[in-house]
């Protein structure tokens, strides 16, 4: 404790602290990312981010409000999370808005990349994606689920327009999928919606368990390790997988992939943080290039790398989309929120 304060005399001294606003404005010391990060980085970035994050001018013994969700958890705290286990192992395994420049992915390669059906004036309509993280839970983002009438997820479907999917130029065929009903909607607490998106992730909690017996139902790998949480990315390979437009402004009813450049945080400061001190850049990830993006209808959907777990490659969904340029496929890369940054906050929702 006596280290928070005399960081904080630190920081409150090098400059004015304007108090920022935010929905998890807390003491500091009640902010467990935050006690970590002092504890473990007294250095000169540490003091940035706590000056960055003061929501209030009011003090406790000398110590500031923050917001907490400028502080990411400890690994320490995912580690020993009791929920922990609720994500499962048997995940991502490889076989093998709108998909600017993609192609059609195979009938099993994404199975946990489920549909979110809305009740729209001309019916029920699928407008956004999301992706199964276990039996109950689904990930997509909040823009997907604030304010809207959600009428269900669809898992397991690959042409939603007919009745059996085949793959192309193959015998393949599957005509299972399964709709199941949200019984629980839960949004990130410090989410922010436009013209300045911040925090867009959100849970829906399925009303029962989904089947995951057959090839086309499956879950995704989250991050959770120290070693994928804190991977570098910059210029990774990504691949995004959704039912949005496709380049030729025309809806796909047929899942599509494309393979993006995730770019570094500084390249994304130059596009999304121009005008603006703050580190926008915190807890997104930008990803695409000329001609290769995710677009609308393909929001809530995962951005997945390729990773070795155990000696085997899986799948690790690192992003959610969230938001872009207006022109899909432009020099502006793609926003997807980094699921990184939200485990433990995903861990301390899902329930049994």
């Amino acid at each position: 404790m006596l280290s928070i304060v005399l960081l904080f005399i630190v920081v409150s001294a090098s400059g004015q602290i304007i108090p920022r606003t935010c929905n998890d404005c807390k003491l500091l010391s009640a902010c467990p990312g935050a006690v970590y990060q002092v504890a473990n980085y007294k250095n000169k970035h540490t003091e940035e981010i706590i000056k960055s994050s003061v929501c209030s001018s009011e003090y406790v013994n000398g110590i500031p409000k923050v917001c907490c969700s400028a502080f990411p958890p400890s690994q320490e705290e995912i580690d020993n999370h009791p929920n922990l286990h609720l994500l499962p192992n048997e995940c991502g395994e490889i076989e093998g808005s709108q998909i600017v420049g993609g192609e059609a992915a195979k009938l099993y390669e994404f199975p946990w990349i489920v549909l979110i059906s809305y009740e729209t004036r001309i019916g029920k309509q699928f407008l956004c994606g999301g992706s199964l993280i276990n039996s109950l839970y689904v990930m997509t983002a909040a823009h997907c689920v604030k304010d809207k009438k959600i009428a269900g997820v669809r898992i397991g479907d690959y042409d939603y327009s007919t009745k059996i999917d085949c793959e192309k130029d193959t015998e393949i065929c599957e005509s299972n999928f399964q709709d199941i009903g949200v019984s629980d909607r839960i949004i990130y607490p410090a989410y922010q919606g436009p013209p300045v998106v911040r925090h867009d992730i959100a849970l829906l909690r399925l009303k029962r368990p989904a089947d995951l017996s057959r090839r086309n139902y499956g879950t995704i790998c989250l991050p959770t390790s120290k070693r994928l949480r804190e991977r570098n990315l910059d210029e990774e390979m990504a691949v995004v997988a959704g039912w949005g437009l496709t380049d030729n402004n025309t809806v796909s009813t047929l899942l599509l992939k494309v393979t993006v450049p995730i770019r570094s945080s500084d390249k994304c400061k130059q596009y999304y943080g121009r005008n603006t001190k703050e580190d926008v850049t915190k807890t997104i990830l930008c990803a695409g290039e000329l001609g290769k993006d995710s677009c609308k209808g393909d929001s809530g959907g995962p951005l997945m790398v390729a990773e070795e777990v155990d000696n085997v490659y899986k799948y690790i969904q690192h992003g959610i989309v969230s938001h872009g340029p207006s022109k899909c496929g432009s020099l502006f890369p793609g926003v997807y929120t980094d699921v990184s940054w939200y485990i433990k906050w995903i861990l301390d929702t899902i329930r049994p």
